[in-house]
Formats: C-alpha cells, structure tokens, sequence
C-alpha cells in the first residue's frame, strides 16, 4: 500500500511518479498554487521534449497536453496544433513516433477525454466530445484500428459521465460501459464492440444513487478478466482546508460485478481522509494482489489518526486453467515465475499477458 515513487517531491494532482500518467484536472483551479501548476504539465513536457520529433513540435506547432492512455510499451498522446484536437502514438520499446490520428477540428480539455487501448493492443477507443451539428449526443465512443490510423466505428452516448474499459479476456471485441444505453444512468452494461450491441445490462449499478455523476470515478476489470469493479466516491473538494482532518471523510464505495452477465456479487465501503476530486487515486483506490485474487483497501474510522488495512478475497470464477493460474500465482513470487521450467506462452498467460492470434 506504498506508493513506489522515490522522487516524490515530483508528484502532483496531475503527474504521479508510480503511475506514471496524467490525472485530468483544470490547471487555473484556484485551489492550487503556483509553485504546483507548474508540476502540472511535467509528464506532457517530458514527451514533448524527448519523443515528439522537432519538425512536428517546432514547425508543424505540435504540442503535447497530457497522456491520454498507454498499454505495455505503446503511449497514446494527446496533441493539439493550431487549437485544434488530435492524437498522437508513440512506441517506447524503440523510442518512435508512429504517427497521428483522430484530428478534430476544435481543442480539447484533458478533462473531456478518456481513452484506452484493447488487450492485443491492435485497437484504441476514445471517448470525445461530439463536433457534428446533427448529432444530439454530447459525447461519442470512436474505434480506432492502431496500424492504419483510421476510425472504424462510432456510437453517440446518452450520457456524457459514461465510463468503459476493454475485457481482457477477448482482443478487442467487448468492452463494459456504465450508462450505455438510453434512460439507463444508473447501469452497467457489457457491449460487443463489432456493433455496438449490449449482451446484458445492470440497470442499478449503485443503490444508492439515481445518478452515477459526478460519484462514478473508475471503471477497470481484474486481472484475469472475470470480475468488473467500480469505484463510487462521495462529491466534495476539501483541498482549502489547511489543518489535517477537521473535514468529514469521504466515503468510498467498490462495487463488484460478475463480467458475464454484469450482476452484483459484493459491494465494499469504507472512509478515507483525502480528497476525491483531486488527489491521486492511490489515496482511496484498491490494490490487488499478484495472483488478483485479494483486495487490499486502507480506511479511517471517524475522528481517528490511525489508517486500518482490510483484505478481501475475492471469488475466484472462469476456466480451471484460470484457477490453476491463481494458485501458482499464490505460490511462486512474480520474479520466479519466468524462471518457471515451461513454455513461453505458459509462461505468459502466468504473467496475464495472453498472446492474442
């Protein structure tokens, strides 16, 4: 539950050391000092500078604003040239720029996108802004095909706070997105990608809430793919207040859902002292274990200096391949297990790192 960042004079609200990625948060909010918006733009300034080559960002007028989303060793960018959107591919196996895509014709903030690339990394969907006059929707899912840079489909949303996240279990073919379809705010639904169909749908993913704005703040599944979470934190910025802890905690909810078919199976509750709007996730977010069958949360009793650890364990579902997996997981350490006398493949699907066809 340590954060593994040894330059942590360098994290900020938007640039985390041990993620390293970008949280999308307005840079003028007042709540933030000088000194700190200055942080704010580190990660965006480390890519423009040592991989966006110097035709692009000095005659072509590129500049990068934050990253969008990576997968393994590919980095998704998000670009903007002359006010205007676009978004940029970057490998850093071989430190190459690949190329641009999904230009806009406006600009932008970090804070109306979100984006992700499929399993076998061959696929990229964006959520966006919609430009187009005749459509209603405030928002878009757009499909992208990595090697030509083309758009293959795209789907207007109901509701513009929708989340999704690709299944690891399949290539690129199903993703889960929360109030999907139409007159359904409060839902969970899983969608074949290929047309944009539901397969099934939660229709009270929370409860408690009619609405899943502004609480809903992360969408991902477990790592062999079976169980989806999502994280409901209360609304609320307490960054002004200076003295520790004279504000009430937030409370944070992790609701699981079985992927097959979206039902609930559990929901956990807790309290933390931090700031849901705007400090860095790994305050209040949950944390796996290696063979993805624990869950690790820190909490805080009201009115006490003192952070509790629970463990969860979490119900392990699919294939008897994938519980075998768990147990040799449980067994062996992550550094043992390539030196494991087996195949290569094997070796992989160990690690949750399937080879796709």
């Amino acid at each position: 539950m340590t954060c593994s960042g040894v330059v942590f004079k360098d994290c900020s609200p938007t640039f985390c050391m041990n993620r390293q990625g970008i949280i999308n948060i307005n840079k003028s909010s007042s709540v933030f000092s000088f000194r700190r918006k200055n942080k704010f733009t580190k990660m965006a300034e480390h890519f423009e500078y040592n991989h966006i080559p110097a035709q692009l960002s000095s005659i072509q007028n590129f500049h990068v604003k934050s990253v969008l989303c990576y997968h393994e060793q590919t980095v998704i960018l998000h670009l903007v040239r002359n006010m205007m959107t676009q978004f940029g591919i970057i490998n850093l196996s071989d430190n190459k720029f690949i190329g641009v895509f999904g230009k806009q014709s406006v600009e932008f903030v970090n804070e109306a996108l979100r984006g992700q690339v499929s399993p076998d990394g061959k696929y990229c969907i964006l959520k966006i802004p919609s430009i187009r006059n005749d459509n209603a929707s405030t928002y878009v899912y757009q499909l992208y095909e990595m090697k030509s840079r083309e758009m293959i489909r795209e789907v207007a949303l109901s509701y513009h706070h929708s989340l999704f996240a690709f299944d690891p279990r399949f290539t690129s073919s199903r993703i889960a997105a929360t109030s999907f379809q139409k007159g359904e705010d409060n839902s969970l639904s899983l969608v074949q990608t290929s047309n944009w169909e539901v397969m099934a749908t939660n229709s009270r993913l929370d409860d408690t809430r009619w609405t899943l704005h502004p609480s809903l703040k992360d969408l991902f599944y477990s790592k062999d793919g079976n169980l989806i979470f999502a994280v409901m934190v209360t609304d609320g910025c307490h960054c002004r207040e200076r003295k520790a802890r004279r504000y009430p905690p937030i409370d944070i909810s992790v609701y699981i859902f079985n992927s097959d078919n979206a039902q609930t199976l559990r929901c956990v509750q807790y309290s933390r002292y931090t700031c849901g709007t705007h400090s860095c996730p790994v305050n209040y977010l949950p944390v796996f274990s290696n063979c993805g069958s624990r869950m690790a949360i820190v909490l805080n009793e009201a009115d006490s200096n003192v952070d509790h650890l629970q463990i969860y364990k979490l119900p392990t579902m699919g294939s008897l391949q994938n519980r075998c997996r768990v147990r040799i997981m449980q067994v062996f350490p992550p550094e043992v297990v390539p030196k494991l006398p087996l195949p290569a493949r094997l070796i992989h699907y160990l690690q949750y790192q399937p080879e796709y066809g």
